[in-house]
């Protein structure tokens, strides 16, 4: 039987990590499917979601995307994919609140009724994210998927206060029905516990990085480069966890007591107009720069020439917090080394002082002052990059957790 991957979006590119373990798996001789909410974009031609057949593989319980549109627009085309189906108990069981909550008022359960005529048998089903596993436990109870759950929790499904405050309840409940709880962190399997879940069910499974993909070159001493700018560089979602107004504050502060330094800011989103009004304000335009959303080639070029990758991670106000950052990972295997907060699993990633440093969270002067005793050459940077790689290559190798992952599922009966 086939490895049933339940998904709220596919493909969605901001999170490879889902994709690469699908492949991982089928390059590990397993039959996958993939049963997705929504379409995401159309793959281009030659993306590993097209050469991989990924699309072919897949069931859309609703065809439209649903990343550009408004909630209601969202709802609106549902309710039209829905509503032919009223006359039939089981769609309208499947609306029911009382016994499938959020699920029900989202219409993604009347929608699977829907769609899926004959259940969707697995030998086991991979749900990322905490609620997708809730919406995993509602299908097979309605009797559309079969299969042991593996619930895979990443970080705001543990951590938002409106995710926490809506699916309190359907956790209580999946943390009962679901066989498997696989945080992928430390830090969320302690969370894990504390809301009630035994701890026999959970596992702790990382997401890593593919080391063939990044070549490791040891950095140069940056004090040789005399009054060269430190070169800094973030590349990250512009969203308040990523904390990087603090990093260009920090850069700010650097600049006005004359350390040499620059920052290249890699990213767009709803704080890109925030943080380009901060640049014009200060008068930092020669030092820092908002770069926008860029390619991939244009990424790896910025990590090659950058003396440090710096990611600020911070709790939002709304308890959003991060998982462990990928991006973190890919600079660390690059050889490139990292500035960091002690922030969710982040310190299972870095450890201060030996394989990169870390700094209290939203404390731009404390930033500032690492960045500057770097700038003075006060530490080894080959040897923390190359501690950072060993680390990488210990505790986040993608293969070896691919290698994991498929063993402990070959044994699923």
């Amino acid at each position: 039987m086939p490895i049933l991957f339940v998904l709220p979006e596919f493909p969605k590119y901001s999170e490879t990590f889902v994709i690469d373990q699908i492949v991982g798996l089928l390059d590990r001789g397993f039959d996958v499917r993939i049963l997705a909410i929504s379409r995401g974009p159309q793959p281009a031609p030659g993306d590993i979601v097209a050469t991989r057949g990924l699309m072919e593989r897949t069931t859309f319980i609703f065809d439209h995307s649903a990343s550009a549109s408004k909630h209601w627009q969202i709802l609106l085309r549902r309710l039209r994919q829905v509503l032919p189906g009223l006359p039939s108990a089981r769609v309208r069981k499947a609306l029911s609140v009382r016994l499938y909550g959020h699920a029900a008022k989202s219409l993604v359960l009347a929608g699977a009724v829907r769609r899926i005529r004959e259940p969707l048998k697995a030998k086991a089903i991979i749900a990322h994210f905490g609620p997708t596993g809730v919406l995993a436990a509602n299908l097979r109870a309605l009797g559309l998927i079969e299969g042991p759950i593996h619930t895979v929790f990443h970080g705001f499904d543990l951590s938002q206060h409106s995710v926490l405050a809506r699916h309190a309840d359907d956790y209580r409940r999946l943390f009962v029905q679901g066989e498997r709880m696989m945080p992928i962190s430390t830090r969320w399997s302690h969370k894990l516990e504390a809301m009630g879940c035994a701890p026999e069910k959970i596992q702790v499974h990382r997401m890593g990085v593919d080391l063939n993909s990044f070549r490791y070159v040891s950095p140069g001493d940056v004090s040789s480069a005399g009054t060269r700018p430190l070169r800094v560089v973030s590349v990250a979602r512009l969203v308040e966890k990523k904390g990087v107004l603090y990093l260009c504050q920090a850069v700010a502060e650097l600049a006005r007591r004359g350390v040499p330094v620059e920052l290249n800011v890699i990213g767009d989103g709803p704080l890109q107009a925030t943080l380009e009004r901060f640049v014009a304000d200060e008068g930092m335009g020669d030092h820092i720069h908002i770069l926008g959303r860029r390619d991939k080639s244009f990424v790896q070029t910025a990590l090659r020439d950058a003396d440090i990758f710096a990611l600020p991670s911070v709790t939002a106000t709304d308890g959003d917090q991060e998982g462990i950052p990928v991006s973190l990972m890919e600079a660390m295997a690059s050889g490139v080394p990292c500035l960091s907060t002690v922030h969710s699993g982040i310190p299972e990633l870095i450890e201060d002082g030996y394989s990169g440093w870390l700094v209290p969270e939203r404390d731009a002067g404390a930033l500032a002052d690492k960045l500057a005793r770097i700038q003075n050459g006060d530490y080894d940077l080959p040897a923390i990059a190359r501690h950072a790689r060993e680390t990488v290559e210990a505790r986040f190798n993608q293969s070896r957790l691919h290698d994991q992952l498929a063993a402990q599922l070959a044994l699923e009966d």
